[in-house]
């Protein structure tokens, strides 16, 4: 069975139409065949009525038939007969249109004044529908006066009128779909509603689901708010263990480390250079993972109502000029081209920790400047930081954004930067790609989506 309601809406709507109208057909035909039988025998009592009177007048049957209305009794196996029978001599007067055929009455008993109805067999082997009436009284008059119809003739008149209601019968069918489609558009409405609502959320322009769905659904909205709520609680706890953690840890590395001068300072410099470097890999991926921690990225934007979209240019001046004062950056000059009024919807903390961990990269391997550049694109913001270092080997590119790889052991760090900038591009369903930068050096190229196509 398919998935999808709309199809299951309509597939439901043409059955039931297709039903109703089945139904309708039948229940039309079924009261136009009475009603058709019912005219009949009304006409046929008015026939034998006729008859009555044409014997009472006492005319010559035999040299001219009774003048009943309807023409199709002179036409032959028309369809419509009478027959008129003397039970005291046998004789027997017909309808022309019976020609030499004889109807079969029943040996029923028949007072004078009743009516009778009968199903004959008539000149072609099909069923009748006969009236009967005894005319007269004995000994001085009994006739029996029959008038009877095919039944083919009443069929006839219902095949075309199931003809003429057939386009009635196909009106009433594209209305019930159209009925039934509008119907089920409105039903799915909610849907709709509930994806938008869901949207809103995850872009940070609503806090809670509840109340955008239809009264129904609310106990499906108060469940859903209360398990996002327990997914922002168990967020943030375990970013604050994570970050309990970390200083433990950090705690013992210390002690670690002094160990290792120790070693060093009584001659057991193997011994205090395997320690190091267990304690620089430990704390490198402690780093790493506290910082993986700390991202917040759009799902958690979407926890709670965004505020206004974040300026981008007064906080990349910020961070520049706090990297630009340290000693080992001095000596360069920056450049800073944000363009004022770009504006960025990312939480402040990540955007803080993507442009220092990119902008403190680029300060160790810079010669003498270094640039940092934002444009906004159809596609999304552009943030470009760029030096005059050696830059990096297209071969080389995949490792330097692995984490813990230092190209250049020259050069102080724990080779993190860049896939700390990786994990919180990717966290708001961006791109990074290291690039050859216009003054030879490194180039880093982030493309971030707008927040409606983050997934």
């Amino acid at each position: 069975m398919t998935r999808s309601l709309r199809a299951r809406f309509a597939w439901a709507g043409l059955a039931m139409t297709a039903l109703v109208m089945l139904m309708l057909g039948i229940v039309l035909q079924g009261l136009f065949e009475r009603h058709v039988e019912r005219e009949a025998e009304a006409q046929m009592e008015a026939d034998l009525r006729i008859l009555a009177r044409v014997l009472a007048s006492g005319e010559d049957l035999a040299a001219r038939p009774p003048p009943l209305p309807d023409p199709r009794f002179v036409e032959a196996y028309s369809g419509f007969y009478w027959q008129l029978r003397d039970d005291r001599t046998g004789e027997t007067w017909r309808s022309p249109s019976l020609g030499r055929f004889t109807l079969a009455l029943e040996p029923d008993e028949l007072h004078a004044g009743e009516l009778h109805r009968h199903i004959l067999r008539g000149p072609d082997g099909g069923k009748m529908i006969a009236l009967e009436r005894r005319i007269g009284e004995a000994p001085a008059t009994e006739f029996r006066a029959v008038v009877a119809v095919d039944r083919k003739v009443l069929r006839a008149a219902n095949r075309a009128f199931l003809l003429e209601f057939l386009p009635v019968l196909i009106s009433l069918a594209l209305g019930v779909l159209l009925a039934s489609a509008v119907q089920g558009g409105i039903a799915l409405h909610p849907i709709a509603r509930a994806r938008m609502a869901l949207r809103e959320l995850r872009e940070g322009k609503r806090e809670k689901l509840g109340g955008a769905l239809p009264s129904e659904l609310d106990g499906l909205a108060h469940e859903f708010d209360a398990l996002l709520e327990a997914q922002r609680q168990g967020a943030r706890i375990a970013r604050e263990r994570a970050a309990d953690l970390a200083h433990g840890l950090r705690t013992s590395l210390a002690l670690l480390n002094a160990r290792a001068r120790n070693l060093e300072a009584q001659g057991e410099a193997e011994a205090a250079r395997d320690i190091r470097e267990l304690t620089t890999a430990m704390e490198a991926r402690l780093s790493r993972e506290l910082a993986r921690a700390h991202i917040h990225g759009p799902a958690q934007l979407g926890a709670r109502v965004a505020a206004a979209p974040l300026a981008l240019a007064p906080l990349a001046r910020r961070i520049a000029e706090a990297i630009a004062r340290a000693p080992s950056a001095e000596h360069l000059a920056w450049e800073v081209d944000v363009p004022e009024g770009l504006a960025l919807q990312a939480d402040e903390g990540d955007l803080i920790e993507l442009l220092g961990s990119l902008l403190d990269n680029a300060a160790k391997w810079a010669r003498t400047r270094m640039r940092l550049s934002a444009t906004a694109q159809p596609e999304g913001m552009v943030l470009c930081v760029e030096d005059d270092g050696a830059g990096i080997p297209p071969q080389d590119r995949r490792a330097a954004l692995a984490r813990g790889v230092r190209l250049d052991a020259s050069v102080g760090g724990t080779g993190l930067g860049l896939a700390i900038a990786q994990d919180i591009v990717a966290a708001y369903g961006g791109t990074l790609r290291l690039e050859s930068g216009d003054w030879g050096g490194l180039r880093v190229r982030i493309l971030l989506p707008p927040p409606a196509a983050m997934r």
